[in-house]
């Protein structure tokens, strides 16, 4: 059985009437235990959302730069004899 992280941080925001609301909405259309619960998982899918599309657009440059480099090399590369 794998042992759980211990929550022991507090994070506090303040929120109008109106986003409040919102928000406890959001949490009975998806069925969240609480809104803490909801406001985490949010969160933190949102961060590796972010963490994800970082590390997509890395290997995308990375890719650009292997092809340059292949060209290149192509465009150095001796001729095979016909």
């Amino acid at each position: 059985m794998p042992i759980l992280k211990r929550r022991d941080r507090i994070v506090v925001f303040r929120l109008s009437q109106d986003e409040y609301e919102g928000l406890k909405a959001a949490c009975a259309e998806r069925g969240a235990a609480s809104i803490s619960s909801f406001a985490r998982a949010e969160l933190l899918t949102s961060l590796e959302r972010d963490r994800m599309s970082g590390l997509h657009r890395q290997l995308s440059n990375l890719e650009s730069s292997v092809q340059r480099i292949a060209k290149i090399l192509e465009g150095i590369a001796p001729k095979e004899p016909r």
